[in-house]
């Protein structure tokens, strides 16, 4: 989580893009799904003209009246349907188209010389046209389909996409808070706990300390730092704090708190069985530190006092303790470890 707060943009890119994608998608089916519905409803209309064109040609014919404008609408209609239409309708589209053809023949001779016979053809042929046309009608239906699932799908993935938005704002917040709380919580230039987190977690420690666990304290001091600063200057002294917090940090061990009390001053919580574990350290700390070697700089050196948390003591005096421990050390020539 802290290097997502450090850099939220490696989930949040991912999450506006899901959204955005999802969004478009959604948007385009949703968007499709109604052109080929109106599309669709246009051709089945269409189809219905063409049928209801046939009634009307026969009709006038029947009436005494040429059919012949009818017909050539008829015609013209099919010819739209079988372009725009599939394998299916073409083929349908042309079976009506020739016994359209037929039927406009047997009119023709109806008219020129009306007899029953005639008329009972033309009924009959009109008859079996109107059964293929309302079979091309169904046809035409058909091959339009249902577009109310691409319509729902699309509604679904642009729901999806607002679900996302939605969650992209709340991560986001969620991260910037977090951000917040590691600005809060840790020192820029060292990564080690600000002083009142370190406090407040050394309290918690001794409180959840299990029966037969020891906690150990460490307080570690550069030897001599206001002389690097004076004499290097004090873009030096970060270079020396960054490059001793990050020895420092190297040795911690899962569970263990490490915090920057002031200056050049740190403190290392140890949680352990081994009542000797905070003293260990503090040796390790020490020889990580002075096989430290920094560009341009003398060797750099640190004092330590470690101290264990005795039973019904506050985090604030075993921190004396271990702060007397360390005075101690420096006195005693620097560069050395004193402690429980």
């Amino acid at each position: 989580m802290r290097a997502l707060s450090e850099k939220p943009s490696l989930l949040l890119i991912p999450l506006i893009a899901a959204a955005t994608l999802a969004v478009a998608v959604g948007t385009v089916m949703a968007a499709t799904a109604m052109v080929r519905t109106s599309k669709d409803a246009e051709l089945v209309n269409t189809a219905g003209m063409v049928r209801g064109g046939i009634q009307r040609a026969v009709k006038m014919e029947l009436a005494g009246a040429p059919g012949d404008e009818a017909f050539k609408i008829v015609l013209g209609k099919l010819a739209i349907l079988m372009d725009s239409g599939s394998e299916n309708l073409r083929r349908s589209g042309e079976d009506l188209r020739a016994s359209v053809a037929d039927l406009q023949d047997l009119a023709l001779a109806h008219r020129t010389q009306a007899s029953a016979q005639s008329k009972l053809a033309l009924l009959t042929r009109s008859e079996e046209v109107w059964y293929k046309s309302e079979k091309f009608v169904q046809l035409a239906t058909d091959d339009a389909g249902d577009k109310r699932i691409l319509f729902a799908w699309g509604l679904v993935c642009m729901l999806g996409g607002v679900i996302l938005t939605a969650l992209s704002v709340l991560v986001s917040k969620r991260l910037v808070a977090d951000r917040v709380e590691v600005e809060a919580a840790y020192d820029a230039m060292t990564g080690a706990l600000r002083r009142d987190r370190y406090m407040e977690r050394l309290s918690r420690a001794i409180i959840a300390r299990p029966p037969n666990h020891s906690v150990g304290v460490v307080m570690l001091d550069l030897d001599r730092f206001k002389g690097i600063n004076d004499s290097f200057g004090h873009d030096a002294g970060d270079k020396v704090l960054a490059a001793v917090s990050g020895a420092l940090r190297s040795l911690l061990r899962e569970g263990d708190d490490f915090g920057r009390l002031g200056g050049e001053e740190f403190a290392v919580t140890i949680k352990s069985k081994d009542p000797r574990a905070a003293r260990l350290f503090a040796e390790r700390a020490r020889a990580a530190v002075e096989s430290l070697r920094l560009e341009r700089l003398p060797i750099i050196t640190i004092s330590a006092g470690s101290a264990i948390v005795r039973p019904n003591e506050h985090g604030i005096d075993a921190l004396k303790r271990a702060d007397s421990y360390l005075y101690a050390a420096k006195a005693a020539g620097r560069n050395r470890v004193r402690g429980d």
